[in-house]
């Protein structure tokens, strides 16, 4: 099934959305998340995405009272990422409620790792691949990997892992549109691609779903619908 996820981003507690992931340049939407959750579950959400910017960068979670109020309030399903780096803190954010985990920058460079992630948590796990422009970056984007797009998705699917989620980070905030362009190398290889970044309109959706026998299995939105850009209820009908 397609599905639309609205984003839950959590920086001190609060709602935030960041440009291009710059911690810099940060706008605050709301100082209770739950409330924005709740609100994207009003409007018809039926999974919603929550990242602990925070956690991101530190490498272990740090916004888990708002993550698991939010947990605690909705009762649609949620994946949680940002600062996931082992297994019991994947464990913890399950126990507490998230459909799925989002994992990046440990799976990435760890493949032992990876793949006792991969067997452990099964379906539950999404691998993250933010891209800024064709490489890929980690530790709360701060900085990027050597390995070639190639090699790591080679062993994503070595590993069996089932889900990623691609953001293009140099479009991430930007409300500058996608044009539906992914990296040749995840498409097709049996993997569901999630896709973020830039995202700000039922155009954009349309170009992604276009996409779906090679993959492509939804799309993160977050700024264009905390602005107005783009409506829940634009874009729900583009679910199936």
């Amino acid at each position: 099934m397609f599905r639309i996820y609205p984003a839950v981003d959590i920086k001190g507690g609060r709602c935030v959305r960041l440009l291009r992931g710059d911690l810099g340049k940060v706008t605050v939407f709301s100082d209770r998340p739950w409330e924005m959750a709740l609100r994207w579950r009003d409007e018809g959400a039926s999974f919603l995405h929550v990242v602990d910017l925070d956690g991101a960068v530190e490498g272990r979670p740090v916004n888990l009272r708002s993550v698991e109020r939010i947990l605690r309030e909705v009762d649609i399903p949620v994946q949680v990422g940002g600062g996931v780096r082992t297994l019991e803190d994947a464990r913890l954010l399950l126990e507490m409620g998230a459909a799925r985990v989002i994992m990046g920058t440990r799976t990435l460079s760890d493949p032992l790792f990876l793949r006792r992630a991969a067997e452990a948590l099964g379906e539950r796990l999404v691998v993250s691949l933010d891209m800024r422009g064709r490489r890929v970056a980690v530790g709360g984007w701060t900085r990027e990997l050597d390995s070639p797009l190639q090699h790591l998705v080679d062993e994503l699917v070595s590993c069996g892992v089932r889900r990623v989620l691609h953001t293009d980070v140099l479009r991430d905030g930007t409300l500058e549109g996608h044009a539906g362009n992914l990296p040749g190398e995840l498409l097709g290889r049996g993997l569901g691609v999630i896709v973020a970044g830039g995202i700000s309109s039922r155009g954009d959706i349309l170009r992604l779903k276009e996409l779906a026998e090679l993959g492509v299995e939804g799309a993160v939105i977050g700024r264009a619908l905390y602005e107005g850009a783009v409506t829940l209820a634009e874009l729900l009908d583009l679910e199936e």
